[in-house]
């Protein structure tokens, strides 16, 4: 019997064989190490991205809360105005006008006429 150990052509195969394993793994390393950068620039690209839709959204809320200031600020100018305006109307009131729609509007409710409105009942 041979001794395989010291075959030179056995020798020579083992050292090819272990060579194509460390090749092997070298390139198993280097797939791995690049799928790493690769998931790396995925990640900060969807960070990215998340970090843009938060900076629409501010910016759409911002508008719209700009506006929504402005209407309500617009809303508030014009109930001041209208009230003012009521105020000055009140001071414009004839109080024998009011006295004679009162008049008038008590005939109507007795069924008397507006001149019977402060009459008594006899």
């Amino acid at each position: 019997m041979t001794n395989r150990r010291g075959d030179p052509a056995r020798s020579r195969e083992s050292s090819r064989a272990v060579e194509r394993v460390l090749r092997a793994e070298q390139q198993a390393q280097a797939g791995l190490e690049q799928a790493r950068k690769d998931a790396q620039v995925v990640l900060e690209r969807a960070r990215d991205e998340a970090l843009a839709i938060v900076n629409r959204a501010l910016e759409r809320s911002g508008r719209w809360q700009q506006l929504h200031a402005r209407r309500l600020d617009e809303r508030a100018a014009a109930l001041r105005a209208q009230a003012d305006a009521s105020e000055g109307a009140g001071n414009r009131i004839d109080p024998e006008a009011i006295a004679a729609a009162v008049d008038h509007v008590a005939a109507l409710l007795t069924g008397g006429t507006q001149g019977d409105a402060g009459d008594e009942p006899g």
